[in-house]
């Protein structure tokens, strides 16, 4: 029984340095993917959502951890030789919209005529940007008086080389683009014809909650 005891007891210390590490090395929840995830999953502002994700999963994952301590110290250690040998590796750009973006400076009322879902099997509402009409007019909160509503295109090129089109709306203050607001996210061909084919958003664009979802 003894045995037992110290087993149990080596693995609460090993559950507090865990969840020690965790909270400081845990990345907060960025405001606009919250609010995209809330319109794709309405449920996440359900109290029994919360209540699953915020108290049972943290209780059962704290009960797995003290039973099984030795995998938990295994994972951990291995996932800090792996931060050791990628600390080298240059973190990836966060993207802005610049001034040579913009396109064209539109109302709200332009933009949202223009991006009405209509959706033949009703599986969107027909609303601005369908399931994300909840997230773009959360977005214009934003919008401060005297501010433009611009339409934007962006080649971006990532840390690691990949090139990309962004395409969709920004907040400009002062001249100087603020946040913005993805409808367009996709992957772009290394021919030289790339940049006069991809500059029109097509209808086969994938929406930039769902190219986030998939990554």
């Amino acid at each position: 029984m003894i045995y037992l005891y110290w087993y149990l007891g080596v693995g609460i210390a090993v559950l507090a340095v865990v969840y020690g590490a965790h909270r400081l090395t845990k990345e907060k929840e960025s405001e606009s993917l919250r609010e995209l995830l809330e319109a794709v999953n309405p449920d996440r502002k359900k109290l029994s959502y919360r209540i699953l994700n915020n108290v049972v999963a943290p209780i059962l994952a704290a009960i797995l951890v003290v039973a099984v301590w030795p995998v938990a110290v295994y994972m951990k250690a291995k996932e800090m030789f792996k931060k050791k040998d990628d600390a080298e590796v240059e973190e990836e750009r966060e993207f802005a919209v610049e001034r040579k973006d913009l396109l064209e400076r539109l109302t709200v009322q332009e933009v949202e005529k223009r991006e009405v879902v209509t959706d033949p099997l009703k599986a969107a509402p027909e609303l601005p940007f369908g399931h994300l009409h909840a997230a773009w007019k959360e977005f214009l909160k934003g919008h401060a008086e005297g501010g433009e509503l611009w339409s934007f295109s962006a080649r971006w090129q990532t840390t690691w080389g990949r090139k990309e089109l962004r395409s969709g709306y920004v907040l400009v203050e002062n001249g100087s683009p603020r946040a913005h607001f993805l409808t367009v996210w996709k992957d772009l061909p290394d021919d030289a014809d790339a940049e006069d084919k991809t500059k029109r958003a097509g209808a086969d664009d994938i929406p930039a909650w769902l190219r986030r979802q998939a990554d």
